[in-house]
């Protein structure tokens, strides 16, 4: 694509965006690659031979990236109907170097990211989003939204996931060293509820009628069970019952299938109730 038509790309997008929200419709307009569109107004300003800014890019880069992104949100159109537009931007920094201007610039104005992490991708773990380094500063101000229209406990829920996950980090570098048989069996727990938190919860197969979608009704109740298994297995392990029989329980892989049943719902339900029977037969064995 020639430089100035790689500049103008990105406006006549969001000015396509534009003109179907303004008739009432929700609008996403995906931006892939705004790095691109930064390089173009490099070389169109270093053709204009203006004063160059950090790495080669204009000094306005910063302006221009808060003009693009302030056009999105949501608006009351003249005509009384009420449109929106979500915007994805993807920066794609040369070498994954998150330093540099376009980057920098892009964070401090969305205050959103979402970061792609490859060693997820070499795992097969989709979609490829690292949960620790990806961050929301709106966190605080949809709470309340959260609160009303999901579960009362759901921001606790959301922040006891991201702890264990947390945790989860740390251990890895303990056990790379010494092996995950030297961990006490708590720390083994964490990390298997951590794994049930990966692949239950955040692994996701685009591909399947089911999983493709999972509404946060259904999200809080997935997560509400592996803090249930999460619980319980805790009061095992310290009543003497051996992690690998905690994993081995059936409802453990029950759970884990049942992301994939066409009666999900219904199939939580009966997670529910079958858990806390199965610990309490672990506890007579104990």
């Amino acid at each position: 694509m020639p430089v100035a038509a790689r500049e103008a790309s990105v406006y006549t997008g969001m000015t396509l965006a534009e003109y179907y929200r303004d008739q009432g419709y929700n609008v996403s307009l995906m931006a892939d690659s705004t790095s691109r569109w930064a390089e173009a107004m490099r070389e169109i300003s270093s053709r204009l031979e203006e004063m160059p800014g950090e790495e080669g890019f204009p000094a306005y880069l910063s302006a221009r990236l808060s003009e693009f992104y302030e056009r999105a949100g949501r608006v009351e159109n003249h005509n009384g109907t009420v449109g929106s537009i979500s915007v994805v931007g993807a920066v794609s920094p040369p070498g994954g170097d998150l330093s540099e201007p376009v980057t920098q610039n892009t964070l401090r104005i969305v205050r959103v990211f979402w970061a792609l992490d490859s060693k997820l991708r070499e795992r097969r773990h989709f979609p490829t989003i690292n949960w620790l380094t990806s961050y929301s500063l709106y966190t605080n101000g949809l709470n309340g939204w959260y609160k009303a229209n999901v579960a009362e406990d759901f921001p606790a829920q959301r922040q006891w996931a991201m702890e264990i996950l947390q945790r989860e980090s740390e251990l890895q570098e303990i056990v790379q060293l010494v092996g995950s048989d030297a961990l006490p069996d708590e720390q083994k727990m964490t990390l298997e509820v951590a794994r049930m938190i990966r692949e239950i919860f955040l692994q996701q197969n685009a591909y399947h009628k089911v999983d493709t979608y999972c509404p946060m009704e259904r999200q809080y109740t997935m997560m509400k069970l592996i803090r249930k298994f999460a619980d319980l297995s805790t009061k095992a392990v310290e009543g003497g019952v051996a992690v690998d029989d905690i994993i081995a329980l059936p409802v453990r892989n029950r759970l884990a299938k049942s992301k994939y049943e066409e009666a999900i719902d219904s199939e939580l339900a009966a997670i529910d109730k079958e858990m806390a029977d199965q610990f309490d037969s672990l506890g007579d064995k104990a």
